[in-house]
């Protein structure tokens, strides 16, 4: 059994558990959980053991800050040498409704010999500069590869660059969370920086959606932090409704 299916088993009833290796391990506190201070007091020493042996860049661990847990969960975190990284605002969509909207742009995705993964990678790149979320600690190679280690073996699928008039102006990764049958997510979405400020973040984004509804998804998880208004005023345009406010924690190895 891997280590990161080991942490799986062990939080199972407190953490949903997403395997970023051989970059990060990052675990999702669940909507109800079974708090047993020890208990997790041991989990996360164990924790941080596995990321001490395979000599990753780091843990996160993301927690509901309306949760009746939360100072628990956060001084514990704190304790154990994890730092606070940033608020983030957690959105829901029901995607039944949604149909393919009027704007039409070209999607290519990576498996196709009309964009390469350097190509899609520069794009990632540009679209995360200049953000208005918290810069990542991860280098672009790090992020291509949790992209492939969470999503297994429809990663190329999912890594979608989107184009107008033959230019690129964003990317989105649209999958199904692994673990479940119907949540869908976007792994990363983002407009480059030439392109921002003319509206076409809420119509990607809706036909991001689209997408999600046709890869079988029921509904939408999404995430921004608090800081990005941009952002959150593309959730409220395309109907999402807030979900939880969450705080996220790194405990970094190799800083």
């Amino acid at each position: 059994m891997n280590h990161a299916k080991i942490i799986e088993n062990k939080l199972m009833n407190s953490f949903k558990v997403l395997n970023g290796l051989p970059n990060y391990i990052a675990i999702e506190e669940k909507n109800e959980i079974e708090f047993d201070n020890e208990e997790l007091q041991n989990n996360l020493k164990e924790l941080i053991k596995v990321g001490v042996k395979l000599e990753i860049n780091r843990i996160s661990v993301l927690i509901n800050r309306t949760s009746e847990h939360y100072l628990n969960l956060s001084e514990m975190l704190i304790h154990h040498g994890f730092e606070p990284y940033a608020s983030k605002v957690e959105v829901h969509r029901d995607v039944y409704d949604i149909n393919s909207n009027i704007k039409q742009y070209k999607w290519r995705s990576i498996e196709e010999p009309t964009i390469s993964e350097g190509e899609f990678m520069e794009y990632w790149k540009l679209c995360m500069s200049g953000s208005d979320n918290a810069p990542s600690s991860l280098t672009m190679d790090e992020h291509l590869d949790s992209v492939k280690s969470e999503l297994g073996d429809n990663w190329m699928s999912s890594c979608k660059a989107i184009f107008l008039k033959d230019k690129p102006i964003g990317i989105s990764i649209p999958h199904i969370e692994p673990g479940t049958l119907d949540e869908g997510r976007l792994f990363y979405f983002g407009v480059l920086p030439e392109h921002r400020g003319k509206g076409l973040s809420s119509f990607i984004h809706l036909q991001s959606l689209f997408l999600l509804k046709q890869m079988g998804a029921s509904y939408y998880i999404g995430s921004t932090h608090e800081n990005n208004i941009r952002m959150q005023k593309v959730f409220e345009r395309n109907n999402c409704s807030i979900k939880a406010h969450t705080e996220s924690y790194y405990k970094y190895f190799n800083k």
